[in-house]
């Protein structure tokens, strides 16, 4: 059964906030955990309207979301409003019990809604290059990423989905947490969450009463398919690696930066962050040095120094693919001798200054600035519940050491780093296109049954609905609202997809100067709609209908909604690929559904 904690807000906190935290192992680099995070908020038998998520934060006093980390994933909901936070808890547990998927909705959400977001995060060159970096190590050490990247997340198969919420996200591994001045609000919490468990218990045991023989076989499988699911995934995407990188260098076409890589105990990561800036200083400007803060599964975290000068080829001919098996005694075959020997200098130089700090092992904590309050208060309190957020932490006694320390300091990994490709979705394309035409055919199926499409939430609290709870317009967008007027509502930009992990971060670009023959296929933007005062007396029926958040739900894009910015209301949406549309969308939207 889940273990159940409560945190005493005091008796000033008006909010109270309940986070469910699961621990949910990264599968390689294919974001699977992400994927299973985003379908628990899809829909479950319960709560059957795609929608129920976003009618729910927009409209009544309550936040919903979720975070994915390496080792775990957090679900939380904040409100002032007792009887409401309840009904949202059960909303987030029946979703996190639910393994029952469509083909279609999975397709839309996995190839969609989620590709959209990463496209969106590695059009950043900061996001770009550590991707690359990512992608391209093979140390013990190399991070296993949970969100996933635009070229692995579509490996993910919906069986493995099934597979992986079923050993992952049962009652047993589920820790909920409460942060409330009302002992009595933590109990009624209890209540709701033994329920919920008790019924998914009773459910499973009558199928393995149906099914014993036939069941104890299928798991038996299934245990030894997910032992193997991680390495099975993996190959599959070195695989695909392997075809992107198999490209020969000839002469002075292409060119391969090192990467240089030092690991470092977890417990030395608050010291060293406060040394960053030294350490860049010292691997000089034209460098790119960053200490990644993630933990990986060995409880290690790395600093990361990219050289600017790269690798030229001067054999005849060499395979990509096979460098990073080249041992660093043919470097030398590859490399003049003098940059060999700046490169040499280079390690032993950031080495000493590492060797040179006096850093204290301190304990980690989460970073939860983002967060609201209660829910941060809740993940630092399950951080020290689990004496830290990973499994493999390094011992007390490693990290008290000064050995331990300089060991790391010392102990350099070379790996070598190309671009990341530009997010590519002309294999998907055809198969969304199908999952849509089957989301909308399944959808007017549903007309029939009315009840399908009303989100149980906002119907239940309908007296709670205000436009007083729309959420603030997201920071990324603001820049876009400022440049809107009452003549010119509607704005929008590109996201710029074509950066490389070596290249500067360019200026917004605008619709207007946006080419629609994107060179990877794939075209996405962020926009803005302000809303008319004669618009706003129908915008709260607007955005209680399933047919306004169609773009979301059918995956062209990876947010929408309404917000507040500046005393005025807008619509919104991110990484949007249907952009050419979405301003006379706006219009009908607005129009037609009141």
């Amino acid at each position: 059964m889940s273990e159940f904690h409560f945190i005493d807000a005091g008796s000033g906190s008006k909010v109270h906030s309940v986070v469910f935290a699961l621990k949910t192992p990264a599968a390689g680099h294919t974001g699977l955990s992400h994927l299973a995070e985003h379908m628990s908020f899809r829909r479950s038998h319960q709560y059957p309207a795609a929608h129920e998520l976003f009618t729910a934060n927009t409209l009544l006093p309550v936040t919903i979301n979720a975070t994915t980390l390496a080792e775990y994933t957090f679900f939380f909901a904040s409100s002032e409003k007792a009887n409401v936070l309840l009904d949202a808890v059960n909303y987030l547990y029946c979703g996190l019990l639910n393994r029952d998927y469509g083909t279609d909705e999975v397709i839309l959400e996995r190839d969609g809604v989620i590709f959209n977001e990463l496209a969106m995060l590695e059009a950043n060159s900061d996001y770009a290059l550590n991707a690359a970096i990512r992608l391209t190590d093979t140390n013990k050490n190399a991070y296993q990423h949970a969100g996933g990247f635009t070229q692995t997340i579509g490996s993910n198969s919906i069986q493995a989905l099934q597979d992986y919420k079923r050993q992952w996200y049962q009652p047993s591994n589920i820790t909920t947490l409460v942060y409330s001045n009302s002992a009595h609000f933590f109990e009624q919490c209890k209540e709701v969450v033994t329920a919920l468990s008790m019924e998914a218990a009773l459910s499973a045991e009558k199928t393995l009463s149906e099914k014993a023989a036939l069941s104890e076989e299928s798991t038996l499988n299934r245990n030894a398919s997910l032992s193997q699911h991680a390495s099975q995934r993996e190959h599959s995407h070195l695989d695909k690696e392997a075809s992107l990188d198999a490209q020969t260098t000839k002469g002075e076409n292409e060119s391969i930066r090192h990467v240089l890589t030092w690991w470092f105990p977890q417990c030395f990561l608050n010291g060293l962050l406060q040394q960053e800036a030294t350490l860049s200083t010292v691997a000089g400007l034209k460098n790119t040095l960053f200490i990644d803060p993630e933990i990986n599964q060995q409880g290690n975290f790395a600093i990361r120094l990219v050289t600017n000068e790269a690798m030229k080829e001067v054999a005849s001919e060499l395979s990509i693919e096979a460098l990073p098996k080249l041992s660093q005694n043919l470097t030398h075959k590859l490399v003049s001798d003098d940059y060999d020997k700046r490169l040499r200098q280079l390690k032993h130089v950031v080495s000493a200054c590492l060797a040179s700090f006096d850093i204290r092992p301190s304990k980690p904590m989460p970073d939860t600035d983002k967060h609201a309050d209660g829910v941060g208060a809740a993940i630092r309190y399950f951080a020290q519940l689990t004496d830290a957020l990973d499994s493999n932490k390094c011992t007390a006694k490693d990290c008290a050491t000064k050995s331990a320390y300089l060991a790391s300091a010392n102990k350099v990994s070379l790996s070598y780093l190309r671009p990341l490709p530009s997010p590519e979705k002309s294999i998907a394309r055809e198969r969304i296109r199908k999952a849509r035409k089957g989301f909308s055919a399944q959808a007017s199926a549903s007309n029939s049954d009315q009840s399908l499409l009303v989100p149980r939430l906002t119907s239940k609290y309908r007296h709670f609905i205000a436009l007083e709870h729309l959420p603030a317009l997201p920071r990324l967008l603001q820049p876009l609202a400022n440049n809107t007027t009452n003549l010119k509502r509607f704005n929008a930009e590109h996201i710029a997809l074509h950066l490389t992990p070596f290249s500067t971060p360019s200026p917004s670009i605008t619709l207007e100067s946006a080419s629609l023959n994107s060179a990877s296929g794939y075209l996405a933007s962020h926009w803005v709609y302000r809303i008319a005062f004669y618009q706003q007396s129908r915008l709260q029926a607007v955005l209680a209908h399933h047919l306004f958040w169609q773009p979301r739900t059918s995956g062209e894009c990876y947010a929408l909604g309404a917000a507040t910015y500046e005393n005025n209301l807008f619509l919104f949406g991110a990484s949007d690929t249907n952009i050419t549309e979405r301003e006379n969308w706006c219009h009908k939207v607005l129009s037609i559904l009141s």
